[in-house]
């Protein structure tokens, strides 16, 4: 899949904080960071936006269980984003407006070069905000995703996710964990459980963008 960018730019008006529906993670975004919209060559569809500006985003990954707390609190910020789909909540007259074409995008396509999306399949393109929303992110890289009930977040040294209030799965280099519904601890440092692990979410991840955030009930059906 190749990605391009046009120079139809938007501005956000003033800062604000969004929070997602699944009341664990919000994005923070600032004042006069530009988007500029994503758009899939082989189509000519617009898909997303990058975003270049600060941008932060905090999630509530951790939940109580009968050993305790599991899980983390995650609080990170990063230069520029890709953003899924295009139509966003957070998106609206009263946060954006357009501005004239910029001078020179140079700069955002080379960052758009620099993303390596996941996402192989043109069945994405139906994807809409009602099923979730993606952000990739560059320098660090990482993966987030925010759905209804839940949140993801996939990056070069963990895997962890929230659904509702008590499910938990947590995978790093040496161990996965998870907690039940009933508040239950798993835990191993099987190396085939973990590797079982990673396969399983990395065919997640090769599926339609609209698939993603179901299939991720595969990880949690086991838990």
């Amino acid at each position: 899949m190749r990605l391009s960018i046009k120079n139809r730019p938007l501005k956000i008006t003033h800062s604000f904080e969004y929070t997602f529906n699944n009341k664990q993670a919000k994005i923070s975004l600032s004042k006069n960071t530009i988007l500029l919209p994503i758009f899939d060559e082989k189509r000519n569809r617009q898909i997303g936006f990058l975003l270049d500006g600060p941008v932060g985003i905090i999630a509530d990954l951790l939940v109580h269980s009968q050993e305790g707390a599991v899980g983390e609190l995650i609080d990170e910020t990063y230069s520029n984003i890709l953003l899924f789909p295009v139509k966003l909540p957070f998106l609206t007259p009263d946060h954006v407006k357009e501005i004239q074409p910029l001078e020179d995008i140079s700069k955002h396509e080379e960052i758009i070069r620099k993303y390596k999306v996941q996402l192989v399949h043109d069945e994405y393109i139906s994807y809409e905000e009602k099923d979730g929303i993606m952000v990739q992110t560059y320098n660090p890289t990482s993966l987030w995703f925010f759905a209804q009930e839940s949140t993801f977040l996939i990056d070069t040294e963990e895997i962890i996710g929230r659904r509702g209030e008590k499910k938990l799965f947590w995978l790093v280099k040496d161990s996965f964990t998870t907690v039940s519904n009933r508040g239950r601890v798993t835990s191993t440092k099987d190396l085939f459980s973990i590797n079982k692990a990673q396969k399983t979410v990395h065919r997640i991840l090769d599926t339609p963008l609209a698939s993603i955030f179901s299939r991720f009930s595969e990880i949690f059906a086991a838990i």
